[in-house]
């Protein structure tokens, strides 16, 4: 929990950017660890997380979108880690609100749909569905031939 809000206070100080040289900042590789070794604490670091994804920082557009590609990655680790449901609502979120740009929410698709594998349960596919078939997020994804992660997620769905 001291990890928790050190990440925290560090991270929310408005010249934690300024200094920020690396891709991933340590602060943010320890969430991965707080997020393997404590899933009581998943909530918590998912709400300090949507706190980043959503803040407005002092960076260029590229930068910004990379943190945000970062932070991303930490909600795909902490959906590999069982904590699904909640990380799957807030991209849902994001989407339906029309607030995130495209490409990070590609990102997200792209990641979770290499990892993921059926059974799903009806919960998932009803937040993870809409985001998949959305045009302006997989169009660019999707084969003609059907072969590819996206469109054989949609065809398992059709089969349910």
């Amino acid at each position: 929990m001291g990890i928790l809000k050190w990440i925290d206070c560090t991270v929310s100080d408005p010249s934690f950017f300024k200094l920020m040289t690396d891709s991933t900042p340590v602060h943010l590789a320890l969430l991965d660890e707080l997020i393997t070794c404590h899933p009581l604490q998943h909530r918590l670091v998912l709400n300090l997380l949507i706190r980043l994804f959503e803040s407005d920082t002092p960076l260029d557009t590229l930068v910004e979108l990379e943190f945000k590609k970062t932070v991303l990655d930490r909600m795909i680790h902490m959906l590999s880690r069982g904590y699904v449901i909640p990380v799957i609502s807030f991209i849902h979120k994001c989407m339906t609100g029309q607030i995130t740009d495209n490409s990070l929410i590609r990102h997200f698709v792209t990641e979770v749909l290499e990892m993921i594998a059926p059974p799903y349960s009806s919960e998932f596919v009803q937040l993870f569905l809409p985001i998949v078939r959305n045009e302006e997020i997989t169009g660019s994804l999707r084969s003609s031939e059907g072969t590819d992660d996206a469109s054989a997620f949609i065809v398992n769905q059709r089969h349910i």
